[in-house]
């Protein structure tokens, strides 16, 4: 099913995709993350049952998220728990003992301060 993103999303199978942009998603994985105010369908979904199979079209690529998640902490503060997770699992920040959200984020926030002010270092 095609959806267009009301909000950030960073997942491990469809990767970090930004407000506004369109993608195609699983039926199940697009009704769970509508239902939870993730996204809204651009399509109805496609058919499980018999019959002639539902017409589909690639949706165009999301923009690519920038180097290093520099960039993201205005998104990071609006992200989920879940969706925290997924995007330090994603960019291989180790979240330590954090268990609340505020911990998590700001244990992603300070390492892409950390991987951001490393990078303008480096340009020196």
């Amino acid at each position: 099913m095609r959806v267009e993103m009301l909000r950030l999303m960073a997942n491990p199978k469809y990767g970090n995709q930004p407000e506004g942009a369109i993608l195609d998603m699983d039926d199940d994985d697009a009704e769970r993350r509508i239902a939870a105010g993730d996204c809204r369908p651009l399509d109805p979904p496609k058919k499980k049952t018999g019959g002639r199979p539902a017409k589909t079209t690639t949706a165009p690529p999301a923009p690519p998220a920038p180097p290093g998640g520099v960039g993201q902490d205005v998104a990071v503060e609006k992200m989920t728990v879940e969706q925290l997770r997924a995007f330090a699992a994603e960019h291989d920040i180790d979240l330590g003992d954090a268990t609340l959200k505020d911990d998590i984020r700001t244990a992603v926030a300070s390492e892409l301060e950390r991987r951001r002010d490393e990078d303008e270092g480096a340009g020196d």
